[in-house]
C-alpha cells in the first residue's frame, strides 16, 4: 500500500512539471462555410481558413497559464470564394493587439494594416483572388514576424472572428441577386 502511495505522489510530482497548457481550440463558434485547421502550440495562436464564401468565422480558444499575458499568432487565409477581397477584418473578444507583424499576398501588391485595440483590417491593393499569409504561418522566415496578442488572463476564453471583405461590385451583385429573389417572392406569393 506504501509503494502505491509514493507511486501516485511521484506521478503527481511529475505531472506538476510537464508544461502548462497553452491557448487550447475550442472549435469554431456557430456555423461556417469556411473550414478551419488549428496548428497552435506553446505560446503561439495559428491556424488555416480555407473561406468557400464570403462569409466569417469565430474561432474559439480557452487561454492557459503558459499563454497569459501575451502570444504570437499567425494564421494561412485561403481564398476560394472566386471573388475579389478588399481585405480581412480580425475581432478579438478579449485581449488586444500588441503587434502586428507582416501579410504576405500570392502576387505581391500593397497591404495596409489598421489596427485598434482588439480589432485590425488588412486592406489590399489591387484585390486579392488567392492566399493571404499573416504572420510566418509557413515558418519560412525570410523577415516575416508574427502578431501578437496581448492582455489574457489564464482561463480566458478568447474568440478571434476573420471576415472576408469583398470588392464592392461583389457586394453590390448580392445585394441586388438578394432583392431579385424577393422580388421574384413577392410575385409569386401576388399570383
Amino acid at each position: 500500500m506504501k509503494n502505491h502511495l509514493l507511486a501516485l505522489v511521484a506521478a503527481l510530482s511529475l505531472a506538476g512539471l510537464a508544461p502548462a497548457q497553452a491557448a487550447t481550440f475550442t472549435g469554431v463558434v456557430g456555423s461556417t462555410s469556411a473550414t478551419v485547421a488549428d496548428f497552435s502550440a506553446d505560446g503561439l495562436i495559428a491556424f488555416d481558413i480555407d473561406f468557400t464564401s464570403l462569409t466569417s468565422a469565430t474561432l474559439g480558444y480557452t487561454i492557459g497559464a503558459m499563454d497569459a499575458g501575451g502570444l504570437s499568432f499567425n494564421a494561412m487565409l485561403r481564398n476560394f470564394t472566386g471573388a475579389g477581397l478588399e481585405g480581412f477584418t480580425f475581432g478579438l473578444s478579449s485581449g488586444s493587439f500588441g503587434s502586428l507583424g507582416t501579410v504576405t499576398r500570392q502576387f505581391g501588391g500593397a497591404s495596409v494594416i489598421d489596427f485598434n485595440g482588439g480589432n485590425a483590417t488588412v486592406s489590399f491593393s489591387p484585390l486579392e483572388f488567392l492566399d493571404v499569409e499573416i504572420g510566418d504561418p509557413l515558418l519560412a522566415g525570410a523577415g516575416r514576424l508574427d502578431w501578437t496578442i496581448l492582455g489574457l488572463n489564464a482561463g480566458d476564453t478568447l474568440n478571434i472572428t476573420v471576415s472576408a471583405v469583398p470588392e464592392p461590385e461583389t457586394l453590390a451583385m448580392l445585394l441586388s441577386g438578394l432583392g431579385m429573389v424577393g422580388w421574384i417572392v413577392r410575385r409569386r406569393r401576388q399570383a
